[in-house]
């Protein structure tokens, strides 16, 4: 049986409540195959379960981390993966450690060109950008606000929608507007030095746009029900700033009987179109050449750093890497 070393949350809470512990792993069962992980990506999400008031619940203690990057190195039965296939995936607990079992169809391959850090780090925002641009479908030559479009998802949902013919305006801070322009914005503005909602209506001539993709939250939220053209949409995806506000439908109806959505996991219908979504945004990473920022790299020794790390809002991603000493 394989032996492998796995952070565990044992109890809610934050990062202290982390250890690295080994763990005997079962034997593959049917579709299930055996990865060497490589790089395990950190994201806010991990966090929210951890603390045990979130929404979604996870008995203690659990390994951490869903997101990752590595090698398939045994294949149980009727698992059409090849030993030796390099793999990325999301949605997988316990990732940060140095093997995880998966069922294989929540493996993507991972193209040779793309490091096992760029895999690590593409996956699980790469799933959420292109389930929002499913959850809102926009047509060709429609007009969209992305909010943080220099981040993770950001710019990977920039391409989404712009691979769609989608005339994307990208919101970002200093010179990463020039990261939202290469992900395929046809504009860019600086929200540090620029009023955001004059802006949008002097590029659009006053006519506003069909959806914004915003996951500041409050902060954020009259000004994006402002950009929004009747019947235009505002999807949410997050709330770096503090709780969302409550919903006034007197207000939506004035705003031009806008609609407001709030996109979590539920958008995405079974690993299948996972393993698509995932597919796709790998492509998209390599044709419009987004390179993931990578801010910290910890061994898995020190995976509760690697957390409170990532808890101060780094601009980049945060990664364990197994193999890694420091």
């Amino acid at each position: 049986m394989t032996q492998r070393q796995v952070a565990m949350a044992m109890r809610p809470g934050g990062p202290e409540v982390i250890e690295v512990n080994p763990e005997t792993m079962s034997p593959l069962t049917a579709g299930e195959v055996l990865v060497q992980v490589k790089a395990a990506g950190l994201n806010h999400i991990d966090s929210l379960v951890r603390s045990g008031t979130y929404a979604v619940q996870f008995p203690f203690p659990y390994g951490v981390a869903v997101e990752g990057a590595g090698i398939v190195t045994a294949v149980g039965p009727d698992a059409t993966l090849s030993v030796g296939t390099r793999v990325c995936w999301t949605g997988v607990f316990g990732s940060c450690a140095t093997y995880v079992t998966a069922p294989y169809h929540m493996l993507v391959p991972l193209p040779e060109d793309l490091s096992f850090e760029a895999g690590a780090s593409l996956a699980h925002a790469g799933l959420t950008a292109g389930g929002l641009a499913r959850h809102w479908p926009l047509e060709k030559g429609a007009r969209a606000v992305v909010w943080g479009g220099a981040g993770a998802v950001g710019r990977l949902l920039v391409a989404f929608l712009a691979e769609r013919g989608v005339d994307v305006i990208g919101i970002a801070s200093g010179d990463r507007v020039h990261a939202v322009r290469t992900a395929g914005a046809v504009h860019a503005i600086d929200r540090c030095s620029t009023d955001v909602k004059e802006a949008v209506l002097a590029f659009t001539n006053n006519e506003k746009v069909h959806a914004v993709f915003d996951p500041v939250g409050s902060e954020t939220f009259q000004t994006s029900l402002q950009l929004l053209a009747p019947r235009g949409c505002l999807i949410n995806y997050g709330q770096l700033s503090g709780e969302l506000p409550t919903i006034d439908l007197k207000q939506l109806m004035l705003a031009g009987s806008v609609f407001v959505t709030k996109y979590g996991p539920g958008g995405i219908k079974g690993a299948g179109e996972i393993r698509e979504i995932i597919s796709q945004a790998l492509e998209l990473a390599q044709k419009y050449d987004i390179q993931p920022k990578i801010s910290g790299r910890f061994p898995l020794r020190k995976a509760a750093d690697a957390y409170r790390f990532m808890d101060a809002l780094p601009p980049g991603k945060v990664l364990v890497l197994p193999y890694f000493e420091s």
